[in-house]
């Protein structure tokens, strides 16, 4: 069955006489081997993985009374499921008998079983310590899975470490291993799409700013779950609409997307989804001007959490008490709830929630006439902010060339499937004729077909190869031939449409410096960090090459000198912005850069790099961090 981080938290009531009787051996008075292992292969097989809770749950009520006594092995087996079940109130039980289930299964040598009991146990750690906390356990299991042959549960795996970094703001990851779960999914044999898997992904394409694509999947998600009327579904779907409708500022929207979600998931005793709903209500609330209503909302969500034992969301629920707070005009209060939610956020590892955090803390340090804490918050939630925005770029990168790989595979699969359909007429025609000339002639196709694939292949390893000519290794960007021939391009398009255009020369400033002081390791951090930032303060149609050691060309395309200029004043202020904390926390750089614009009278590109290059040439003979045309 798929493990979703959005379940985690649905730990039910179930009698603590029960609780006990499985702890110390879950088996019937009577069992049948035969149907165990039926059920037990049916409950972890493709059939399960998108259906209802309330199914799992039944089905984990017929395989107990299955289970044969006095058989360990397939004591383990149940263990290993059993311990995912719903009924597990007390979250410090479920994570004991988690233990317990690992410890059974690695001493009988059941990786699959370990590896099942391992993912349960991650659950309980994270909402007993925090979502962080549960990673180590996902990741043993994911390392003992790929040496065995479980590539469904490998998936699941994949899909649930995915889930969690995506939690975290880790959305490049997070789609590196879905990408990886839907190839273990194809392994496995299921050839579908896997909707928990789909929507785990447009949860990451929401978290990442994709928001269109994100609306689109869940609202069609929506209408799909109310048709087959899986309301569990439907609930989780609302949620996500409404997180969706507070990141694109629609609060009022969001309110009655999540207010739908709490009669739903109150309807079904779905106790995890009205805990997170009544968190984004109360955030909404905040955003309409409702800070009374807002910290009532809180209370209720605080009480939920705390009758589940889950501590997951305890960073959140400060924080968004003391936002409440702060619109109260309850300063001094709003800063007490912030400085508690900190170390939680810290631990969590979530820097998305950090940049909140302190620009609220800036804003309410300023309220109380702070003005040097307020300016230092401040500074943190920019440097945040330049961090995430970088991020962001490289995630939607990433996120290209991830739907490339899925396209590529979709039409390696398609081309496999036709392949095979195309062998299987291809016997029968030979089983009917059973002439050699038929053969002869079957096998040559075979060979063209073959031969037009390696072409096909070969065009495409060539084409691959050239694109990397004309790459930075280091960075990332155009290297020097890859920029020149933008400049030729984009010089040439200008001359011909009479329109403007504009070159930037950047040097960094003393870089030998930081080689010689830190190692050129660092030296290519810096040269990283510094062309990540110049790319969020450029349009995606501007080219940045590198053209050597610390020296980039900018192509500013249908600009003048001024907005040529306009650009590199924000490219010197980004640099300047930089922090290294992991080289040395009082490390700054900065840049300077030699604009020139292109002349009427047709000049080459080597006449205009050479002027932005002299200009260039005089911003660091006049002192560096400046700007010369």
């Amino acid at each position: 069955m798929s493990l979703r981080l959005s379940l985690l938290a649905v730990l039910l009531a179930w009698p603590v006489a029960a609780c006990t009787a499985a702890t110390a051996s879950p088996q019937a008075a009577t069992g049948n081997a035969k149907a165990f292992d039926a059920a037990f292969q049916k409950l972890n097989g493709p059939a399960f993985l998108d259906v209802p809770s309330a199914t799992i749950e039944a089905e984990f009520v017929r395989l107990r009374s299955l289970l044969p006594a006095n058989d360990p092995a397939r004591d383990i087996h149940f263990r290993s499921v059993f311990c995912n079940s719903l009924q597990w109130k007390d979250a410090h039980r479920g994570r004991d008998y988690s233990k317990t289930a690992v410890q059974l299964a690695h001493s009988a040598g059941d990786v699959a079983s370990e590896a099942r009991a391992r993912l349960c146990l991650a659950t309980y750690i994270m909402l007993l310590d925090g979502s962080q906390q549960g990673l180590p356990e996902i990741d043993t299991a994911i390392h003992l899975l790929k040496e065995h042959q479980e590539p469904q549960l490998l998936a699941e795996a994949l899909e649930m470490r995915g889930d969690l970094l995506s939690l975290l703001g880790e959305q490049a990851k997070a789609m590196l291993d879905f990408q990886r779960a839907r190839t273990a999914f194809r392994r496995a044999g299921i050839t579908q799409e896997v909707n928990p898997l789909m929507f785990s992904m447009a949860v990451a394409y929401r978290r990442m700013g994709d928001w269109d694509r994100a609306a689109s999947y869940f609202t069609a998600a929506q209408q799909r779950a109310r048709a087959i009327g899986d309301t569990e579904a439907e609930a989780t779907n609302l949620l996500q609409l409404g997180f969706l409708r507070l990141e694109t500022s629609a609060p009022d929207k969001a309110l009655s997307a999540f207010s739908q979600a709490v009669s739903i998931a109150q309807q079904h005793a779905d106790t995890s989804s009205v805990n997170a709903a009544r968190t984004g209500i109360a955030e909404a609330q905040i955003l309409l001007g409702k800070p009374d209503a807002a910290l009532s909302t809180l209370q209720q969500a605080r009480t939920g959490y705390l009758a589940d034992q889950d501590n997951s969301s305890n960073d959140m629920l400060l924080l968004l008490t003391g936002r409440a707070l702060a619109a109260k005009g309850q300063y001094a209060q709003a800063l007490q709830r912030y400085q508690q939610a900190l170390p939680l956020i810290q631990a969590n590892g979530n820097e998305r929630y950090l940049a909140q955090l302190h620009q609220a803390q800036a804003s309410s340090e300023e309220a109380l006439g702070q003005p040097a804490a307020a300016l230092q918050d401040f500074k943190k939630f920019h440097a945040l902010q330049m961090k995430l925005r970088s991020k962001m770029q490289l995630e939607q990168n990433q996120m290209m060339a991830f739907e490339d790989a899925i396209r590529r595979t979709d039409f390696e699969n398609r081309q496999l499937r036709a392949q095979a359909e195309v062998r299987q007429q291809e016997l029968k025609a030979l089983e009917r004729v059973r002439h050699w000339q038929w053969l002869a002639i079957v096998l040559a196709l075979l060979l063209l077909a073959l031969l037009c694939s390696m072409a096909w292949r070969q065009w495409q390893r060539s084409k691959k190869l050239q694109d990397l000519t004309l790459q930075d290794p280091l960075t990332g960007i155009a290297n020097r031939l890859g920029i020149e021939r933008e400049v030729v391009r984009a010089l040439t398009s200008a001359q011909r449409e009479h329109s403007p255009m504009s070159l930037l020369m950047l040097d960094l400033d003393r870089f030998k410096s930081i080689n010689d002081r830190f190692g050129h390791a660092a030296g290519d951090q810096v040269l990283r960090d510094v062309t990540r930032a110049w790319q969020t303060q450029l349009r995606n149609r501007d080219p940045l090459g590198r053209v050597g050691g610390e020296e980039f060309i900018v192509v500013c395309l249908d600009a003048d000198l001024n907005k040529a200029l306009a650009v590199a004043e924000r490219l010197r202020e980004a640099t300047q912005a930089l922090h290294f904390d992991g080289i040395d926390p009082g490390l700054r750089i900065s840049v300077s850069i030699g604009a020139a614009q292109v002349l009427a009278d047709g000049e080459s590109s080597d006449a205009l790099i050479q002027r932005a290059d002299r200009a260039l040439y005089r911003a660091k003979h006049s002192g560096g961090n400046r700007i010369e045309y």
